[in-house]
């Protein structure tokens, strides 16, 4: 086992002070303001790589910044967690990964198609509750598809998207 790593072999998980901390003085005043940025929007909420990364390109785009995890529950009890949830909007946004279809720890003894079936019932209820629900894919993420989806689902803005990153995409 390497220096610092736990017993299951992972690293341990850094605090925000911890980042922080390791700035130092090697990065230039610029450089360091990007990064504390950067370490003040991550959120341990977002449970994936793809919802960061939907995360981001929600910022980018503009849009009203989203409860993550956010707890529903109808007449039934609890209805689930959504990735996303704009209150004002009242949209609920989901990423969808093909490994909660796909493999056992995500399935929890289900086969692929009864985790469909359920999903699919969850989103009903959901959407008994007068809530919109729109969701994505990596696909989406990579062709920019997210931005159309979420304006069509009716996810208010806070500002129009950053023409700084539109400019850097397009090089």
């Amino acid at each position: 086992m390497c220096s610092g790593q736990t017993r299951s072999g992972r690293l341990p998980a850094l605090t925000k002070t911890d980042l922080e901390g390791g700035i130092g003085s090697i990065y230039s005043t610029a450089a360091g303001r990007r990064i504390r940025s950067a370490i003040a929007f991550a959120d341990p909420a977002s449970a994936s790589a793809g919802e960061s990364w939907s995360r981001a390109l929600i910022h980018v785009a503009g849009f009203e910044s989203p409860v993550l995890q956010h707890r529903f529950s109808d007449s039934a009890g609890v209805v689930g967690y959504t990735d996303f949830y704009w209150k004002e909007s009242r949209v609920v946004g989901e990423f969808d990964g093909e490994e909660k279809y796909l493999k056992p720890e995500f399935l929890k003894g289900q086969t692929a198609s009864q985790a469909v079936v359920a999903e699919k019932q969850r989103e009903n209820r959901i959407r008994a509750l007068g809530i919109n629900v729109v969701r994505w894919d990596w696909a989406d993420l990579k062709s920019g598809r997210l931005e159309d989806k979420l304006a069509a689902a009716g996810v208010g803005r806070r500002r129009t998207r950053s023409a700084v990153f539109d400019a850097q995409i397009r090089r």
